[in-house]
């Protein structure tokens, strides 16, 4: 199975990604115990070697499949102009787009299937914890350390701080969309979440005079 350090550096062929797309379809919709290898190779035209050469096995193809969603979830966050921002914008729409995917329907969905696997695959849990929401606000810590490098906020620990504003700006939201998965998430419920959390957030580290 690929290990993180893999993932990390791995380059997939085309016919990888489209088994790779192939896989998450499955998984998503039937689970991962249901989805055979079988059904991946009909549904991308792929083949066992391919799969095997490229992915290890089925868990290394959920393996990439999570790897996939979190680079996509820093891409994102890490494609926003902060330097035409003012700081307390720039954080919002970071948190925001944090957020919005965080309660996506494909995040939300890949997280129930996550659930269902750990006990039988503590890797996959790993790679969560170890690679997951604290790695896909990678921009944010960074953005946080020239927050406090210029003076605008007094932020000891970037890191914890990061963490501290993730779990506040997520927490409501993303729980009650695990468990009310016909009470749709609104932008403008995540917007009002977040400025108000945000706003607590820049007092709690604000520089005092």
């Amino acid at each position: 199975m690929l290990s993180c350090e893999k993932l990390e550096k791995q380059q997939l062929s085309p016919r990888g990604q489209l088994i790779l797309d192939a896989a998450q379809k499955l998984f998503l919709k039937h689970g991962f115990d249901e989805t055979s290898l079988e059904m991946i190779i009909t549904e991308s035209g792929g083949s066992r070697r391919s799969i095997y050469n490229e992915f290890g096995n089925k868990q290394g193809l959920l393996m990439a499949v999570l790897h996939q969603q979190i680079t996509l979830q820093t891409q994102t966050i890490a494609s926003i102009n902060t330097t035409k921002l003012a700081h307390q914008e720039a954080l919002k729409e970071m948190c925001f787009r944090f957020v919005k995917g965080m309660v996506s329907d494909t995040l939300v969905s890949l997280f129930r299937l996550v659930i269902q696997v750990i006990p039988k695959l503590p890797e996959v849990g790993d790679l969560i914890y170890e690679k997951g929401p604290l790695k896909g606000m990678k921009p944010l810590t960074e953005y946080l350390m020239q927050l406090n490098d210029k003076k605008i906020l007094a932020i000891d620990d970037p890191f914890y701080a990061t963490h501290m504003l993730i779990e506040m700006v997520k927490g409501r939201l993303h729980f009650k969309v695990i468990l009310l998965p016909n009470n749709k998430i609104t932008d403008a419920e995540i917007h009002q979440h977040v400025d108000t959390a945000v706003d607590l957030f820049l007092k709690a580290y604000r520089v005092e005079n």
